[in-house]
């Protein structure tokens, strides 16, 4: 009998390990890895609720980036500087939190309307740590009250640093990713605008409109053509260039 549940307990343990070297291995989308995060998480706690929240260190806050329930009005708007609520203060102590019962009556705890399970009793909070720096926050809430064995927070942080440099990579690739559309998307802008203001000299010169007539049929062109107004700038420095009547 002994035999037989040391076998199971083995077996279970083999399988959180493949899961988890899964996670670390095979997977470098952050949407992707969160969610394979949650749903080890939610397995091996049962848990109701389920939240990640990782580190943003530019703007010093815990940024909400997943739930075990959808919640799109949440979920990167939901945010806490380290060391406000529960979350935060995990963050920024580097250590767990573990609730039993009414954890909203924690003087630390911090509610949001757009979270329900905010109202549930118990409450298990660890950070996600790699290299003395923390990455992420992992919350877990059941509906009822529940004692957190020593065991069961001592996993969840394991779990915790075994993720965290998979989460760390995923996110500084998204945030390069971000920042280089950022760059792209203001050259755009720029060369946009270098063309349409080139666009309404000629025009207030070529027809001796004034800057805003210029301005407006430019725009109107773009909305009559379906073309974007630097395509429309670029066409009419093109027909000035090779001196089109």
């Amino acid at each position: 009998m002994v035999a037989s549940a040391r076998h199971g307990s083995l077996k279970g343990e083999n399988e959180l390990l493949h899961r988890i070297i899964h996670i670390i291995g095979t997977q470098f989308d952050l949407e992707e890895i969160l969610h394979e995060i949650i749903d080890l998480v939610t397995q091996v706690t049962r848990a109701d609720g389920c939240f990640l929240y990782v580190h943003a260190p530019s703007y010093h806050e815990m940024i909400l980036a997943a739930s075990k329930n959808p919640r799109p009005q949440a979920v990167g708007r939901v945010r806490l500087k380290v060391g406000e609520g529960i979350t935060g203060w995990v963050a920024h102590e580097k250590k767990p939190v573990a609730i039993s019962k009414n954890a909203w009556a924690d003087p630390r705890f911090k509610s949001f309307t757009a979270l329900p399970e905010d109202r549930y009793e118990a409450f298990l909070s660890v950070p996600m740590i790699l290299k003395n720096k923390v990455i992420g926050v992992i919350n877990v809430q059941h509906r009822k009250s529940r004692r957190h064995s020593p065991t069961q927070v001592h996993l969840l942080t394991a779990i915790g640093r075994l993720v965290a440099g998979a989460i760390e990579h995923a996110w500084l690739l998204r945030e390069s990713e971000r920042k280089t559309k950022l760059i792209e998307d203001l050259e755009e802008d720029l060369k946009t605008r270098k063309a349409v203001e080139r666009a309404k000299g000629l025009l207030m010169h070529g027809k001796g409109w004034g800057e805003t007539e210029a301005f407006r049929w430019i725009q109107k062109e773009s909305m009559a053509r379906r073309k974007s107004m630097r395509e429309i700038a670029e066409a009419v420095v093109l027909a000035a260039d090779l001196k089109v009547p």
